[in-house]
């Protein structure tokens, strides 16, 4: 497997410590801009350690991109924006077609889907349907445990594996396809644990921080 230092692109937004528009106005809760260059996973827990409540990236996520490199460093991002609980404020073009937004429905619910005449109605359901934990992995000793609920039903999937850590380090950044054996990047695609725009894959779920409650989800 590939040890990719990173995506050639980068994810450019600004930042607030409240998310509530009319406290976004307030003296020191606008946070300034940051350009994610490197490990979005590094960047966004210090974000989230200095109080960062929501992201707006300057950006579209464009699934059509031929390359991919953009789309999916930004995804990769909202990803870990997500995971902490960051409220992220982005938007999303995508191929026309009623089922393509669902890998990335747990993600935090774009401002606006372009897809043609279907956009609005994909974006009022991501909002709808949206809730915390929905696609979320944990790290056990010697095996990845997946929770996955995009589709609307529950699946539990196990990965046995005893450097976990190490195998999906390079998916959770983003890595172009070649760098995967094919049959780990068919499994895996198969899975809906990958996501492929252009030439590039990603790691779709995120790392569940705070485990909740059986009552406070679907």
């Amino acid at each position: 497997m590939s040890t990719d230092a990173g995506l050639p692109a980068h994810v450019p937004m600004t930042l607030w410590k409240d998310r509530d528009p009319a406290a976004m106005r307030v003296r020191g809760m606008y946070a300034g801009r940051v350009n994610v260059t490197g490990d979005p996973l590094a960047t966004v827990s210090r974000l989230a350690a200095d109080g960062v409540q929501l992201a707006q990236l300057d950006d579209m996520v464009d699934l059509d991109d031929p390359s991919g490199a953009a789309a999916v460093a930004a995804l990769a991002v909202i990803r870990e924006l997500t995971s902490h609980g960051i409220a992220v404020d982005w938007t999303l073009r995508m191929p026309v077609g009623p089922a393509g937004w669902r890998p990335l429905s747990h993600l935090h619910p774009p401002a606006a889907v372009y897809a043609g005449p279907a956009g609005d109605g994909i974006a009022a359901e991501w909002r709808a349907t949206f809730h915390i934990a929905k696609c979320g992995y944990r790290l056990g000793p010697g095996f990845i445990e997946i929770r996955d609920r995009r589709t609307g039903a529950f699946r539990r999937l196990v990965i046995r594996n005893p450097h976990r850590e190490e195998a999906i380090a390079p998916l959770l950044r983003g890595v172009r396809t070649t760098s995967l054996a094919p049959t780990v990047t068919e499994r895996y695609l198969r899975a809906d644990l990958l996501h492929q725009v252009g030439r590039y894959v990603w790691w779709t779920p995120y790392r569940i921080r705070r485990w909740p409650l059986s009552s406070t989800i679907p």
